[in-house]
C-alpha cells in the first residue's frame, strides 16, 4: 500500500508471534525498513529478507529505545510481558509493560513519530457477558490488563500534551501460526499427538477468535490510515465456546479422541467477545479469515514444522 511503501518501520517486540506477522505484511506491503527491537530475538519467525534490521534490545533501556526509534516513520509497539508471567511476575509485568511501554513512548515523541500504534488488548475490559464496544467501560481484574490499561492512558496523555499522533488496538484471542501457547495451539498440538484435549472448565466459556493475519492486516491498515487518537476492538466478532474449538479441531484433524474437561479448576474468564463495528467504520478493516479456514490453517502450520 501507498501509505506503507519506501517508509522504515520499528515494531517492538517484532520477531514474537503477532509482531513477525506484521513484519511480513509491512514487507509485502513495499517498506523500505523493517526494524525489529527484541529482547530474545525468534530468527525463526522473521524472513530472510535484508529489509528486515534487527536489534537485541530491551525496552527498560532508555537509550536502547532512542537508537531503535531514530530515523523511523511509525513505531508498532507490541513487546509485552504477556499475561500468565505478569500474573506470576507483577513486578516484572510493571517494568515491561508500563515502563517499558512509558519510554517508548517519550522515546517517539522526541523523535516526532508520525504515529505509535499500540497492542492493547480485551483484558482491558474484564470479564463481561457483554457485547463490548469501544465505549464499554474499563474493568481489568489483572495485573496484565491494569498495565495495558496504563499503556493506553500514557499514550493518550502523550497526545493530548505533545501531540504524538496515535492508534491504540484492543485485541480478542488471536490465534495462528507462530504461536506459542493458547487454547487453540494447546488443544491443537494434543490432537495431532492422537491425546485428549483437556478443557477447564465445563467448556462453555466463549471468545471472540481472531486469525493472526488478520490482526497484522489490522495493525498496518491502522498505521496507514489518517486515524489519530482513538482506541479500536480488533477481533473477528465471531463468538465460539472453549467446547466448539476443541471439536473443531478434533473434526479437522480427523482424530479419534475425545475432549475431557477439568472441572475443579476455576474458569478465570467466562466471556469475552467485541464489537469490531468501529474499525470497520473508521478506517476500513474488518476480519477475512473464517474461524474454520484459520483453525486448518493453524493445523497446517504445525504439521509443517513439527
Amino acid at each position: 500500500m501507498p501509505e506503507v511503501d519506501g517508509k522504515t518501520f520499528l515494531i517492538t517486540g517484532g520477531s514474537g508471534f503477532i509482531g513477525s506477522h506484521v513484519v511480513d505484511r509491512l514487507l509485502d506491503g513495499g517498506a523500505a525498513t523493517v526494524r525489529v527491537f527484541d529482547k530474545l530475538v525468534n530468527h525463526d519467525n522473521l524472513r530472510g529478507d535484508a529489509r528486515v534490521e534487527v536489534i537485541e534490545g530491551d525496552v527498560t533501556d532508555v537509550a536502547a529505545v532512542r537508537r531503535a526509534i531514530d530515523g523511523t516513520d511509525g513505531v508498532f509497539h507490541m513487546a509485552v510481558l504477556p499475561l500468565g508471567p505478569t500474573v506470576e511476575n507483577p513486578r516484572v509485568g510493571l517494568d515491561v509493560n508500563v515502563v517499558g511501554t512509558f519510554n517508548v513512548f517519550e522515546a517517539a515523541r522526541d523523535a516526532g513519530m508520525p504515529k505509535v500504534v499500540f497492542s492493547s488488548a480485551s483484558s482491558v475490559y474484564g470479564d463481561t457477558d457483554d457485547t463490548m464496544d469501544e465505549l464499554h467501560p474499563l474493568g481489568a481484574r489483572t495485573m496484565y490488563g491494569a498495565s495495558k490499561i496504563a499503556g493506553e492512558y500514557f499514550l493518550r496523555s502523550f497526545n493530548d500534551q505533545y501531540g504524538l499522533p496515535y492508534v491504540t488496538l484492543r485485541y480478542m484471542n488471536v490465534y495462528g501460526p507462530r504461536q506459542a501457547g493458547g487454547l487453540v495451539m494447546a488443544v491443537a498440538r494434543r490432537v495431532l499427538a492422537g491425546q485428549s484435549p483437556t478443557i477447564t472448565g465445563d467448556g462453555s466459556q466463549s471468545f471472540d477468535f481472531v486469525h493472526v493475519a488478520d490482526v497484522a492486516d489490522a495493525n498496518v491498515s491502522a498505521m496507514a490510515s489518517d486515524v489519530t487518537a482513538e482506541e479500536f476492538n480488533v477481533g473477528s466478532g465471531v463468538e465460539a465456546s472453549a467446547r466448539q474449538i476443541a471439536e473443531k479441531l478434533i473434526e479437522i484433524v480427523g482424530a479419534d479422541v475425545e475432549v475431557t474437561y477439568d472441572t475443579a479448576t476455576r474458569v478465570l474468564m467466562k466471556r469475552r467477545v467485541g464489537s469490531n463495528e468501529k474499525a470497520k467504520q473508521r478506517f476500513g478493516w474488518e476480519a477475512s479469515i473464517s474461524l474454520d479456514d484459520g483453525l486448518r490453517d493453524t493445523v497446517g502450520w504445525i504439521r509443517a514444522n513439527s
